[in-house]
């Protein structure tokens, strides 16, 4: 028998009371976007690193090896995205805290870009549902519906996501230019952008609002290549999977684990499958941030200049497009040349 005096049991979680008057929606998209902040500040030294190898950015020595580490031809090697770090910030007058440079801006960056995610999801849902087709089969699954069908709802998820990915990347823009930059300066150790509120006005003042979208175009195609990229190989392995019967063994319930396990696989390896594809668009993107905006590495001999983005990339096309894009075993492909100290070094400077 339940104690008398006992005090009233806790209201169940979908009673207690709103966050600042949020709903439950509302509250777990901020927590997933705070959580997202948590996670950008452990991996930002990566972000430092990453724009300064996709800007050219080689000031360490180069090591010789195998191009499959134990086997293949000899190479030459740049040094592994860690130790690039780790030396940086041993170089570097500011020490470690070099690898949080326009940690701000990139916050910033994902606050706005989610946050216009969100509304314009809902703006198309509400005023645009049928953007790209009618909503049919909509959580149905796979098996159940024919080729055609299956077709129809991958062409309307892959234009209403992009849609809403065109209007993020604009409105993250000018805080990854902002972000870009202060990384860049490390480079020419120029100190020309402070923090992010102080980076636009400077923008805006030299360049107008135009240079707050430097190089969002081949940003804009790089996320469209991931976004059609993923939506169609997800697409085709799905329709390759409801063919392999995978899920008709015997026993049907671990025919349907093996099936459910399958359907993860494409989701987890599509990403992986596509993002080579898009790749170069974010360097030439990288590189484009930073044209007007004064830097040391915005001249000769770091970059000749750009009229626009296509001539970035042609410029990088031989050696360049790839640049960042592996963590370890990145092999020096371009040229070489000899420092004062006798050691090889990447020679990535332009020369006109």
């Amino acid at each position: 028998m339940a104690d008398a005096g006992a005090a009233p049991a806790a209201p169940a979680a979908a009673e207690r009371e709103p966050i600042l008057g949020m709903d439950i929606e509302e509250e777990k998209f901020l927590k997933e976007t705070a959580a997202k902040i948590a996670v950008s500040s452990v991996t930002h030294p990566l972000l430092t690193t990453k724009t300064l190898i996709q800007l050219g950015h080689e000031p360490f020595s180069l090591s010789t090896g195998k191009t499959l580490i134990v086997a293949g031809r000899n190479a030459y090697f740049l040094p592994n995205a860690f130790s690039y770090a780790k030396q940086l910030a041993e170089t570097h007058p500011a020490g470690w805290s070099v690898l949080m440079t326009g940690f701000d801006s990139g916050a910033l960056s994902i606050i706005a870009g989610r946050y216009t995610s969100r509304w314009a999801t809902k703006y198309l849902d509400t005023h645009f549902p049928e953007m790209g087709g009618k909503a049919e089969h909509e959580g149905v699954d796979e098996r159940e519906l024919t080729d055609e069908q299956s077709f129809r709802r991958m062409l309307r998820a892959a234009i209403r996501d992009s849609t809403v990915r065109t209007v993020a990347t604009f409105a993250a823009r000018p805080f990854t230019v902002v972000c870009i930059r202060q990384i860049a300066q490390l480079i020419g150790g120029e100190t020309k952008y402070l923090n992010v509120a102080q980076g636009l006005r400077v923008i805006l003042t030299e360049e107008g609002l135009g240079g707050l979208f430097s190089g969002v175009i081949p940003q804009l195609c790089s996320e469209l290549v991931l976004v059609w990229g993923c939506h169609m190989v997800a697409f085709g392995a799905e329709r390759m999977l409801t063919r392999s019967g995978i899920d008709q063994g015997e026993d049907k319930e671990k025919a349907e684990k093996d099936y459910k396990e399958a359907q993860k696989l494409i989701s987890m390896l599509t990403p992986h499958v596509v993002s080579p594809f898009a790749y170069p668009y974010s360097v030439v993107s990288t590189v484009m941030a930073c044209v007007g905006s004064g830097l040391v590495v915005s001249f000769l001999p770091y970059n000749p200049t750009f009229n626009n983005w296509q001539d970035c990339y042609e410029y990088l096309r031989p050696h360049g497009l790839k640049r960042g894009a592996r963590l370890f075993l990145r092999e020096q492909t371009g040229a070489v040349s000899v420092g004062m100290d006798k050691q090889l070094y990447a020679s990535n400077k332009h020369f006109a």
